[in-house]
Parts: C-alpha cells; structure tokens; sequence
C-alpha cells in the first residue's frame, strides 16, 4: 500500500527536558511542597514522579535529543517526523502524563495544572499549526477534573481531553467520572484513553492478576486495563447520558475488541435488567462511539488473518488501499477537536 495523503498521529508524546522545567508551572503551595521533600537533592534531580516501567528502558535511542529525554526536543521532532512526512495534526500526549492519579490528590490535580500550562506555552505557542494540546485530567478529584478540562479546554489549541490513571481505583465509566464527561461533551472534546498510568497507581492495577515483572509481561498484556475501561463505559450508559462523547483508546492494541464486543453482545440480553440505561447492541456503540490507534498493531505473520478479524467488526487491521484515508486522517478527524486551520473535509465512503 502507498499512502501520501494527511496524517493525524493521535499518540505523539512530549516531555519537559527535566522536572525543573515543569516546577516554573507549578502552584506556589506545591512548589515548595515538592522542593522540600527534595531536601538536599541535586537541583535537577526528579521532583515529580514520572511514567514508572518494570524495568529497562522503553524508548528508541534514534530519539533522544542532545539534551534531554526523547520528546522534550521540537527541533529533532520536526527533523524526524513532522517534516519529512504530511502530518497535518500530531496530538501531544505527554510521557504519559501519570500525575492524574497521584496518591496526593491535591498535589495530583496542582501538576495536571501545570503540565498543561507548560503544553500551552512551551509547546502550542510555537507557529507551528501540526500541533495540538491534550488536556492532561486529573482523575482523584473528578470535580478538579472537570473544571480543567473546561479552563484549559477554552484554549482551541487543545483537541482531546486524557485520562491515565485511574486514581480512585475505578474504572472510567463509573458514575463518579461524570463529571468529567459532562465538562468535556460541553467543550466539544473527545476523551482519550492511554494505558500506563494504571502501571504504578497506588490502587488501581493495569492486569487482572496483579503487576508484571518484566517488560515481556507488560507489553503482553497491557490491554487489559483498556478492555475494563472500554467495558464500563458501554455498561454504565455513559455513551446514553453524553450521546455526543466520543472516546479515542490510545496505544492499547487492537486485536482484542472483537472478541470483547462479541462478548458483550452476547450477554447484553441475559444481563441488560442491570444496566437497564444500555439501550442499544453494545457493538452499535463501539460502531458511533469509540476509535482505537493503531499502534501497537499486534500483526500476525499472515496479514490475512489480521485482516479477516478486523472486517468482523469493520475496523482497520493490515489495511486495504481503499482504508487509508479513513485510517490515516479521517477517522481521527471525526473525533477530535480539530482547530480551524487544520480542518478538512472527511472522506466519504471508505469504511471505518
């Protein structure tokens, strides 16, 4: 397949070059809480906790920068991947912007502040119209979240709103995130779901049998946390109190939302009298309702076979020519809150 058409990368993550740089942004109060937990540390030494991983290190070394971690550097950003390449819109996802489910929940919603006013004036005030901001949500005090999302989401240079960690040990349909989606639905932006922040949270695990050990593990079956989170939102009627919402699931795989749709149709009959708010097929939601990336694409060594489960539920897999436009640029388009001078017409036709 030869593609030349638009891109939206919906996963692009950036950093600050180190903690000091994020602590201009931060409130006064916890400014100073942070720095005298610090006591005699090295000035540049963490002061906001940061993605935690089992182990090693997760990042390709083609993109570190000369200073800093990969993705605190716009200039190699552009050199590797805006500009060799027909990125009409790279959303800023953070890496992966885990302060939403701090155990301080005050100190959680005070850095999901300041991560996003550093997004706005380090990142969006650059004449560079390719990028758009994530409204990193804080998720302990739902209510803060909410009112975030609609501070910084008056800026129109934000397109989504980023759920991470889920703090309060709940999965994200839970009615106690309403709020959350009410601000957002108001605003005009989609959510966005990003696995990881699930990986440290003090009470929330990202597996069913507890936390992996290894990278080999993680990596393997990280989707669980997704598979919760998409379950819940279809099963606690969000997508019929905000019948405008939609939600964008983020480098969480793809393969397993057949199976877990096939599943949900199945028991929506036996189980329906207690979640008597799911008023359709929960596959009829997933169809208007939810998009998923495409990276990780877990790609079997057949194509067809990839191919074969995807057209079961009309999603994109090995792709056909006649799904790139949607796949590429389309698709995304019709969930995000695109700023005006990216805007363009979606292509007709093409399958979702």
């Amino acid at each position: 397949m030869t593609y030349s058409g638009p891109i939206i990368d919906v996963d692009l993550h950036h950093r600050w070059r180190s903690d000091v740089e994020l602590l201009e942004f931060v409130e006064p109060r916890f400014r100073e809480l942070i720095l005298s937990e610090r006591g005699n540390a090295p000035v540049d030494a963490p002061a906001v906790p940061m993605f935690h991983y089992v182990g090693g290190s997760q990042k390709r070394r083609d993109a570190y920068p000369e200073v800093g971690p990969p993705g605190s550097d716009y200039e190699l950003l552009c050199e590797q991947w805006l500009d060799p390449y027909p990125v009409e819109l790279g959303v800023l996802t953070y890496d992966v912007g885990t302060s939403g489910g701090m155990p301080n929940p005050y100190l959680s919603s005070a850095l999901c502040r300041a991560a996003n006013d550093w997004t706005a004036e380090c990142w969006l005030q650059r004449p560079d119209s390719r990028l758009g901001g994530t409204v990193l949500v804080p998720t302990m005090l739902p209510e803060d979240g909410a009112a975030e999302i609609r501070r910084i989401g008056s800026n129109p240079r934000f397109v989504e709103a980023l759920l991470v960690s889920n703090g309060l040990g709940e999965p994200f349909g839970h009615p106690v995130y309403h709020p959350i989606y009410e601000a957002a639905t108001e605003m005009g932006l989609p959510i966005a779901y990003h696995l990881g922040g699930d990986s440290w949270t003090h009470n929330s695990h990202m597996s069913a049998g507890g936390m992996p050990s290894t990278r080999f593990e993680y990596h393997t079956i990280a989707n669980h946390a997704a598979m919760l989170h998409v379950t819940s939102f279809v099963t606690h009627g969000v997508f019929e109190r905000f019948p405008s919402l939609k939600l964008l699931v983020v480098e969480s795989g793809v393969s397993w939302l057949p199976w877990l749709f096939w599943q949900l149709d199945r028991l929506h009959e036996i189980y329906r009298r207690e979640s008597s708010w799911v008023k359709r097929l929960p596959s009829e939601y997933l169809r208007d309702h939810i998009r998923l990336s495409t990276q990780p694409l877990e790609a079997p060594s057949r194509h067809e076979q990839m191919l074969r489960v995807f057209e079961a539920r009309h999603s994109a897999g090995v792709l056909p020519d006649e799904w790139a436009p949607k796949v590429f640029h389309d698709n995304a388009a019709g969930v995000l809150r695109m700023p005006a001078a990216t805007e363009r017409a979606v292509t007709a036709g093409a399958p979702r």
